[in-house]
């Protein structure tokens, strides 16, 4: 029903003229073509704030895609918030690429997101890239680094600020 709707509002607001609009009769088969139709705005490298994803999640539904894949833990971030472990939100969270500032998403944030989502037709789907990518994870929690792993380095090379990593006391 969501994408028939979107669909014919579209029609109507093609063919508006001077306030009014018609169409002639129409069948217009509406179906997707692929059942996951979505976007992965990259929020691990740069911040973006609740509202912001929320006009995404406008676009989307315009749109008439169905999935927000938000990309959430990187080398540069780790943006949502985990009980039990506030490092991750604390340090790993501070910074993103270039000069711009960082953030994390409270489990509060990403439940309205859900919900905010849901009713717009779209799911969310969060990306936690582990065991890749873990550099906002090892600046939290330094004693989780294992350096003599062929696969860890033993600085973080995510390109931020030096300053932000934490040396393991």
């Amino acid at each position: 029903m969501h994408r028939g709707l979107t669909t014919l509002r579209r029609l109507v607001t093609a063919r508006d003229v001077d306030s009014a609009a018609s169409l002639d009769r129409l069948r217009i088969p509406d179906a997707p073509r692929f059942a996951r139709r979505g976007l992965s705005p990259d929020v691990a490298r740069i911040a973006h704030e609740v509202e912001t994803v929320r006009r995404v999640i406008d676009l989307l539904s315009l749109h008439k895609l169905n999935v927000l894949h938000l990309h959430l833990t990187d080398d540069q971030g780790w943006r949502i918030e985990v009980p039990g472990w506030p490092l991750l939100t604390e340090i790993g969270g501070v910074g993103a690429r270039g000069d711009r500032p960082g953030d994390h998403y409270s489990t509060e944030d990403v439940s309205s997101l859900v919900q905010y989502a849901d009713e717009r037709f779209a799911t969310l789907t969060p990306e936690i890239d582990m065991p890749g990518h873990a550099s906002a994870v090892f600046r939290s929690y330094p004693t989780r680094h294992t350096p003599s792993s062929s696969n860890a380095p033993s600085t973080p090379s995510w390109g931020g600020d030096p300053a932000g990593v934490r040396d393991e006391e």
